[in-house]
């Protein structure tokens, strides 16, 4: 992919190796300058007990946050970091860190997350891992009242998923989904009839866009996201968003 080459920060010749252990479960978390924020969320990775390597994906970030996340990889073998040379967007961070982990089971969380817990990924992969579901979904229960109100209003919106990636690495177009990419998978469930169950994620919150980047421009991040997400919908054509609705 034309730009979008990954520099690894530390990965050794037998992470690469295929993992055929179907229980073991790859956290990718997808970080675009959050210099200030990885560190919490990676350290609470770290500690999940279902948790058996975590990936690190910085989306070309130009504050440093890669070099935060090769700190806390000194010394945490199962800890790796992945570095794109540009940014490419979120989809784009996520398959690259897939793509470098070997394993079926695969998590993947926000690097902004406020009041994460290792009890809140393992709830997370648990279902997953004991084939109850295809996918999970973390939502939001109270944390802030206005992030709460987003994942009741738009669950399949959530970055907090747990799946098996045999049954979405055909889901289309996720190479160029950017924002899109938790819609694709959200819709490509509802057509192939997986099973999706939501999990309630007591305290969580995150850092909205306008908290990060001040009003106009956290604004203007919403617009380019929900844009993106229109023309992932209408790449697929209207009949799979009313199949979804």
């Amino acid at each position: 992919m034309d730009g979008a080459e990954a520099t690894h920060v530390r990965m050794s010749k037998s992470d690469r190796q295929p993992l055929a252990d179907p229980h073991l479960v790859t956290l990718v978390i997808p970080a675009h300058d959050e210099a200030g924020r990885i560190d919490d969320t990676a350290r609470t990775a770290l500690q999940a007990s279902l948790v058996s390597r975590v990936i690190i994906v910085d989306d070309g970030s130009t504050d440093g946050t890669s070099s935060v996340a090769a700190g806390i990889a000194v010394g945490n073998p199962r800890l790796d970091v992945l570095r794109m040379a540009t940014n490419q967007g979120k989809s784009a961070a996520l398959l690259r860190g897939i793509h470098a982990s070997n394993t079926d089971l695969i998590a993947f969380i926000d690097a902004d997350l406020i009041g994460l817990t290792p009890q809140h990924i393992d709830d997370l992969i648990r279902p997953v891992l004991a084939g109850e579901c295809d996918m999970s979904l973390g939502l939001f229960r109270g944390g802030r009242l206005h992030t709460d109100m987003a994942h009741l209003a738009t669950p399949f919106l959530s970055g907090q998923r747990c799946l098996r990636w045999q049954h979405f690495r055909d889901a289309p177009f996720l190479e160029d989904a950017r924002y899109a990419v938790e819609v694709a998978f959200s819709l490509h469930a509802r057509q192939h009839g997986l099973a999706v169950r939501s999990i309630p994620w007591r305290g969580v919150t995150h850092i909205t866009q306008p908290e990060k980047h001040g009003i106009l421009r956290g604004y203007l991040s919403y617009l380019r996201m929900y844009s993106e997400i229109a023309f992932y919908v209408a790449r697929l054509g209207l009949k799979p968003l009313a199949r979804f609705w």
